[in-house]
């Protein structure tokens, strides 16, 4: 049930955020006085994603490691130990290790650029203030492609252990 509200929860965030910034196409003067007029309610809107975000990125990174921990590196332990190891389950679980790094490292770096956006004036740079949101939307769709690949990597986990399974 967590599980579906967080991802919910996220898909929201992700949706609201693409609401609040404009096309990248060259700004026009009305879109510049609207960003300067909702200046300070586009900043706290910007306040809550960041710290929803945040809380997020935790209860998903922990997820992630109690996967990789608890479930995909120990199953490989017993596989090697039984002698009943394959390529696809060492395989699958270096591009979990990889997608987990991956998805810290773009979240870090999605935070910072977040938190340089809502440290600028939009009223006094409302152009460089547009850009940056940009730039922060690009980060922040990167980090749920990093999200949807980590969920297919334990999808395929799930399948391989299935196959074995069946093997046995």
């Amino acid at each position: 049930m967590k599980k579906k509200y967080l991802s919910s929860y996220f898909i929201i965030l992700m949706l609201f955020c693409q609401v609040l910034v404009l096309p990248v196409v060259a700004i026009s003067e009305e879109k510049l006085d609207l960003i300067e007029t909702r200046c300070d309610a586009i900043k706290d809107d910007l306040k809550k994603i960041q710290r929803e975000d945040a809380k997020v990125r935790v209860h998903l990174g922990g997820k992630y490691d109690a996967i990789l921990n608890r479930f995909i590196m120990p199953l490989n332990v017993k596989l090697v130990e039984k002698n009943l190891s394959n390529a696809d389950f060492v395989e699958n679980q270096n591009n979990f290790v990889d997608a987990k790094t991956a998805f810290s490292s773009d979240y870090i770096s999605y935070q910072q650029q977040l938190e340089e956006l809502v440290a600028m004036d939009c009223k006094k740079e409302p152009e460089e203030f547009y850009e940056k949101l940009v730039k922060v939307r690009q980060k922040r769709k990167t980090m749920d492609q990093d999200t949807m690949l980590l969920r297919n990597l334990m999808s395929k986990n799930v399948r391989l252990v299935t196959k074995l399974k069946e093997k046995i």
